[in-house]
């Protein structure tokens, strides 16, 4: 057995004694959640499924699970989690009952099973804590991992917790890839291989669809109408100073039309990221907090500033009224971002080479001639000539991207109908 595990199993009680009492440091919005977090929460009766999306990014793709298992049975009783609050905000819009998961200690996690008492859990992506299979074994409740996906660095950190950890994979009652990669290093930690599916990526249901009228859409975010619009997605640190060279090494002329809006990854990091791109002679618009969502404030040549746009969840409205769009966390080894969700709007896409965590999506767009991958450099203002300097050739990869996104949708189906295959689900 695993020392590493041990520790943990003889850590854990001891947390879990101890994060009641823990509530008084934490946030005035975090503590008026804290009981969540212990598990204190009840549902009559019970539920048929507890569906857990662990933040943001995972809550949007659970939305389309949701609707696929009530599909099925519209009489089900679900319950959702998230660990983040943005998480459970955005579960909470699917008028479900909902709250934060459970700490990962033996006390909260009974108390929760106790509450909510579930019938089959749901886990989307990827989050392995021990105790809920633990007590998911215990209560002989079925745990499936859906829209799974588990990178390299991830089963050597999996390895590191031993046959415990592998164990409780190896008890799953099933595993549902987003694709043959995510499959192969799922069987590679013990899961079993006949419960081993891909079903594709529960995210590509919820990609947002092309504005019908662009012009309508950029002036609803603030935009000049007539001017093409070039999104920066997902920007991690040393990229915003990267893609700042590039385009300040195209012509005057070639850049002048286009109006560009950066959105970073994390909004932590924003000032740091923008600072990046002024480092690099790209001036920077950023908004005004104490204006509101449309003010902006003043930078010097207005016209050529990048709009600098820091706040959660306002990407994909970008994505959808624009033209072309790099796709971040690619130009240095972050995995990168997902791709598709400027592809379905019919932008045209260029990614650096970093892409590890999006290769069934690259792949698929590769095949079509529907991406560019351009390393940092000279590779990247040629790309980005290319698609702010030829509209044929943009229109051309947009469509193809297009049609590579709406193949790519059905994930939630899929899940279900294997669910159903397997008999766990619709509840008996």
């Amino acid at each position: 057995m695993s020392a590493v595990w041990i520790a943990y199993r003889l850590l854990a009680p001891s947390i879990g004694v101890l994060a009641p009492a823990a509530a008084i440091f934490a946030s005035p919005e975090e503590r008026r959640l804290w009981s969540e977090r212990m598990g204190r929460v009840s549902l009559a009766g019970g539920c048929d499924a507890w569906v857990h999306a662990a933040s943001l990014g995972e809550a949007q793709a659970a939305g389309p699970l949701a609707r696929a298992l009530l599909a099925l049975e519209p009489r089900a009783r679900l319950w959702l989690t998230a660990q983040t609050r943005t998480g459970r905000g955005r579960l909470a819009e699917l008028g479900l009952p909902v709250s934060l998961a459970p700490i990962d200690s033996p006390q909260a996690v009974a108390r929760f099973f106790a509450g909510v008492a579930p019938r089959l859990v749901l886990i989307v992506e990827t989050e392995l804590w021990p105790h809920w299979l633990l007590r998911a074994r215990v209560e002989r409740v079925p745990v499936v991992i859906v829209s799974a996906r588990l990178a390299e660095r991830s089963v050597r950190s999996y390895r590191v917790l031993g046959r415990g950890l592998s164990t409780l994979v190896g008890g799953l009652a099933g595993v549902l890839c987003q694709g043959e990669d995510d499959a192969r290093r799922w069987r590679a930690v013990g899961a079993p291989a006949e419960r081993t599916r891909v079903i594709g990526n529960l995210k590509n249901d919820a990609l947002p669809r092309r504005a019908p009228n662009l012009q309508v859409a950029r002036l609803a975010l603030g935009l000049a109408p007539e001017r093409p619009l070039l999104v920066l997605g997902s920007l991690r640190p040393g990229e915003p100073r990267m893609l700042a060279r590039a385009f300040r090494e195209l012509p005057a002329a070639l850049r002048a039309p286009w109006q560009v809006v950066a959105v970073p990854r994390h909004p932590r990091a924003s000032a740091e990221l923008a600072a990046e791109a002024r480092s690099a002679g790209q001036p920077v618009t950023r908004r005004d907090p104490a204006g509101g969502d449309g003010a902006w404030t003043a930078a010097d040549g207005p016209d050529e500033a990048w709009r600098w746009d820091d706040r959660t969840g306002v990407l994909n409205a970008y994505y959808t009224a624009a033209d072309a769009a790099f796709v971040g966390g690619s130009l240095s080894p972050y995995g990168g971002h997902n791709p598709l969700e400027p592809a379905a709007t019919g932008a045209a896409i260029v990614m650096g080479p970093h892409h590890s965590s999006q290769s069934e999506a690259v792949r698929a767009l590769e095949r079509a001639n529907a991406i560019r991958i351009a390393a940092p450099g000279a590779e990247l203002a040629r790309a980005l000539e290319t698609l702010l300097g030829d509209p044929a050739e943009r229109e051309r990869q947009a469509l193809a991207g297009r049609r590579v996104a709406d193949e790519m949708r059905g994930a939630a189906g899929r899940a279900v109908a294997q669910l159903a295959a397997w008999k766990l689900w619709p509840p008996a």
